[in-house]
């Protein structure tokens, strides 16, 4: 038998843990068990260390028969995932347009609403997939979607009466500024089986309103308040804090004020790290740089957010899950759906001519630009192979790894704070026994 590379052990109160990134499992032994392992390792016979502790190590991925090569397994893992042709997902922007006007922003907006020649078209692709699917993974964004929101309950109605004549199951979220949340809207999202939405606050409200005002220069951080009660019953939201340099250290005073609302336990809270995309010169991310974190930075701060964010009751401790291919970029019949029909694989793309695939009325003829994202492997990256975040990061994000100015913005923060957050946890599981 041999040890995981991707063990990572963490001593508390006379007992030895460990958190494995392949399997995702955590567990405990005692200091007796710890020296035992050693020595089994080292072919001791004499090891002292229970059948029961080696049992539950092997279960969990800790310890792994002689031979077995864990990067071929986690790359076997990436391919299968990326290749499934079973369970589609598809970002579908009803609208490039927004209300808002947020200073880092990745996209040049403009006011495009999805038409019903494009609608159909994306009808159609559903259709030409309905026999080889199990599933459709929709995820509603923008611009604002719901400045295109009739564009969108349309075709929720006609993507969900397909799915359910095919019996193919069908979800969705959306990602909303929140401001067009009303009771009406809160209402028609969880009939068209929205599940989750993610809408952003950046701080109390003069920090909010700074980062997130209408185009017209008015305030939204009060109207976003009132709707997220709306919300409560109908759907999940989780709130999003893009947090840079300026206003990460108000991000408590925001979670003090969600408390006082009575939200407390009610929505999700993370906090978002703001980078300077720079694809789109048009785009005001382009200028952003100098107010963004890097990504080591972040991952300071994102650990101390989590600890906050669960004494205020809006979020427990989590441990980081294995994953397959990460994202709908590298992942073969996903699809990004622009509000013209252009069709891109990132998200982050959106808007950057250059960076179209092809056309939602010819979605089988898809150009030489997605080779890039169906080619891209972490595994051939000799800094992601020796990682011992790869399990549960896969690369990261492929379009900042594109990019030389985001390349070190490409990871998972758990790589830099993998010891920390196992850590954290632990201590945050013994202190509530």
């Amino acid at each position: 038998m041999t040890e995981s590379k991707y063990n990572i052990w963490v001593e508390r109160r006379g007992s030895y843990y460990v958190y494995n990134g392949l399997s995702g499992a955590l567990l405990c032994i005692g200091s007796n068990d710890r020296e035992g392992l050693e020595k089994y390792l080292a072919g001791d016979p004499n090891h002292g260390l229970s059948d029961e502790a080696l049992s539950d190590l092997a279960a969990g991925s800790m310890v792994l028969p002689d031979g077995v090569d864990e990067l071929s397994a986690l790359e076997s893992l990436y391919a299968r995932s990326r290749s499934d042709t079973q369970n589609m997902s598809l970002t579908i922007l009803t609208s490039l347009g927004c209300n808002f006007d947020c200073p880092y922003c990745f996209e040049a907006k403009h006011p495009s609403i999805m038409s019903m020649e494009v609608r159909s078209a994306v009808v159609d692709l559903v259709q030409s997939k309905l026999s080889s699917i199990r599933s459709l993974s929709v995820d509603w964004f923008g611009g604002e979607p719901l400045v295109g929101r009739v564009a969108l309950f349309d075709l929720s109605d006609r993507l969900i009466a397909l799915c359910e004549k095919a019996n193919v199951e069908y979800a969705a979220s959306i990602v909303t500024n929140g401001y067009l949340l009303d009771e009406h809207t809160c209402t028609e999202l969880q009939r068209v089986k929205v599940k989750h939405a993610q809408v952003s606050l950046d701080g109390p409200p003069e920090i909010h309103d700074r980062m997130r005002p209408l185009r017209n220069g008015g305030s939204t951080f009060r109207r976003i308040v009132e709707n997220l009660h709306r919300t409560i019953g109908k759907f999940e939201v989780t709130i999003r804090i893009n947090v840079d340099r300026a206003n990460i250290a108000m991000a408590e005073d925001l979670l003090r004020i969600l408390r006082e609302e009575g939200l407390s336990g009610k929505i999700g809270v993370y906090v978002g790290h703001l980078t300077g995309i720079t694809d789109n010169a048009a785009a005001p991310s382009a200028s952003y740089s100098p107010r963004c974190l890097s990504r080591k930075e972040f991952s300071v701060e994102e650990l101390r957010f989590s600890g906050i964010a669960a004494k205020y009751g809006f979020s427990k401790l989590s441990l980081p899950t294995p994953r397959g291919a990460p994202c709908t970029a590298v992942r073969s019949i996903d699809l990004v759906i622009g509000s013209e029909g252009e069709l891109y694989k990132c998200y982050e793309s959106v808007g950057t001519s250059s960076e179209v695939i092809g056309n939602i009325k010819d979605h089988w003829d898809l150009n030489s630009n997605v080779r890039k994202w169906l080619d891209y492997s972490p595994f051939r990256n000799q800094e992601c192979r020796k990682c011992i975040a790869l399990p549960v990061c896969m690369g990261g994000c492929p379009h900042h790894a594109f990019d030389l100015l985001l390349y070190e913005d490409r990871c998972g923060t758990f790589r830099h704070n993998h010891v920390e957050r196992i850590t954290n946890y632990i201590d945050h599981y013994l202190s509530s026994k």
